[in-house]
């Protein structure tokens, strides 16, 4: 066994985690390419520290900006960091933003250089990912050290929770915990304000700092922000502070991001086989006549289906006419597969030729007209039928019974972050959720993931 050397004091994982985000910044500015003269010419000896941090927050704004917009834990750490950066580079200046960068000596002027140096590396990077944010404010407050202005000013380093979830809109008023780990944050009472709301401390170290914030804390269909003001405080000089100089407020802006208790709404849908009627429209003229002298004629006239068919008897339409002295007797012998319609012929007046002997002198009847119906039969048809919709709350499985002949279903999320997810088959394993669909015991389980899971990168 180790033996600890006794003239050295046990060291906390947390202060040796943060000694690690100290030193690593150290190197990377140790490895900035070019000469100090050459980079010293890039800023105007009369630019003032306030006109140059303005630029540099213009650039960080911009990175933040055109960051990933997804609903990720990745994307809301962007934010988060983005907003740190941006408060250690307003309290490195707060109260020199006069100062010009002709008054720094050399040693300054290359810290200084070396914090614009680390914004414009993460400017050009392709992808901006937290981490990069994050090691660029670490770079950012190491060179803060060497700063005259800046040695003794309060620097946020990270804080948290970087997301919650969300509670239902109209509920009771709930606490969430809010971390703050940095340095030289002990002084004074740091005070926090989430959603106008001042939040209870709770612990506080040079390191690290805990509040106990109450509000709402909810969101309906949309992530939301949840906008908050850390104060801190920096302990004046020692000279100063001997002459009752009193230590001045410094202020970071701080973002909880809430997710709604829902990820998206559901619609499902399945594509069966059912038995269904097909249809098939017929139609048939009919006609019979007479010659002169013929006898009255009945006339059965036929209809048959198409093979494989059926007859609708309530579809049979008749339209019958007729001539002379003939008449239209109606349906008769209807049955699945044929049906008659019966006509009776007659002519009119007296049978013979006139007495010039070159016309007769009866009329031919005729019996004339179309039939039209309706044939059926039984068919397979494919079908989409809507099964059911609603919304999908994180970490909660919903089963919905889905009808006997499924095929396949088609389930469409609309997710909360604008995406829409289409699952067409029995399993699929999506981001948010996992679906698995069971045609035998005929259900459908979309099972969401917790949101820590959803949210990982």
């Amino acid at each position: 066994m180790m033996k600890r050397d006794r003239h050295y004091p046990a060291v906390s994982q947390k202060e040796t985690d943060m000694r690690c985000l100290i030193v690593a910044p150290v190197l990377a500015l140790a490895a900035v390419p070019g000469t100090a003269h050459a980079q010293f010419a890039e800023i105007a000896a009369g630019a003032t520290m306030g006109s140059i941090v303005d630029q540099l927050e213009g650039s960080v704004r911009n990175i933040i900006n055109n960051a990933d917009d997804a609903v990720s834990n990745n994307s809301f750490r962007i934010r988060q960091q983005g907003e740190v950066l941006l408060g250690q580079l307003n309290a490195m200046v707060a109260d020199q933003r006069d100062k010009t960068f002709a008054q720094l000596n050399e040693s300054q002027k290359q810290a200084f250089l070396g914090i614009r140096n680390s914004i414009a590396q993460l400017s050009r990077l392709e992808r901006v990912t937290a981490r990069d944010i994050q090691r660029t404010t670490n770079t950012v407050g190491t060179a803060m050290g060497n700063l005259p202005f800046g040695k003794s000013t309060p620097r946020v380093i990270e804080y948290g929770p970087t997301y919650i979830l969300g509670k239902p809109a109209g509920g009771p008023a709930t606490r969430e915990i809010v971390s703050v780990s940095g340095i030289a944050l002990g002084e004074g009472t740091p005070q926090l304000k989430m959603q106008g709301v001042q939040c209870q401390p709770l612990a506080k170290t040079e390191i690290s700092l805990k509040f106990a914030c109450p509000g709402s804390w909810s969101a309906d269909a949309e992530v939301k922000a949840a906008s908050g003001e850390l104060q801190v405080y920096q302990k004046p000089g020692f000279w100063r502070g001997l002459f009752g100089a009193r230590a001045k407020p410094r202020s970071y802006k701080l973002s909880v991001f809430v997710v709604p208790p829902e990820l998206g709404k559901y619609d499902l849908s399945v594509i069966r086989k059912v038995l269904g009627q097909e249809e098939n429209s017929r139609s048939q003229d009919f006609r019979s006549d007479n010659g002169h002298c013929d006898g009255n004629r009945e006339v059965l006239f036929p209809f048959n289906v198409t093979p494989g068919w059926r007859i609708d008897p309530a579809s049979i339409r008749v339209n019958c006419d007729t001539s002379s002295r003939s008449s239209c007797s109606g349906l008769r012998n209807v049955t699945a597969t044929s049906f008659g319609y019966l006509g009776v012929v007659r002519n009119s007046g007296s049978c013979g030729r006139t007495p010039f002997g070159n016309a007769w002198v009866d009329a031919r009847g005729n019996v004339r007209g179309r039939a039209t119906w309706t044939e059926v039969r039984e068919i397979e048809k494919i079908v989409t039928e809507p099964v059911g919709q609603g919304g999908l709350e994180w970490a909660k499985a919903v089963q919905l019974p889905i009808p006997e002949g499924v095929q396949r279903i088609s389930l469409t999320v609309n997710q909360l972050d604008g995406k829409r997810t289409i699952v067409t088959g029995d399993d699929a394993t999506q981001r948010w959720y996992a679906v698995q669909s069971d045609p035998v015991n005929r259900f459908v389980l979309v099972s969401p993931r917790t949101l820590d899971e959803a949210m990982g990168d």
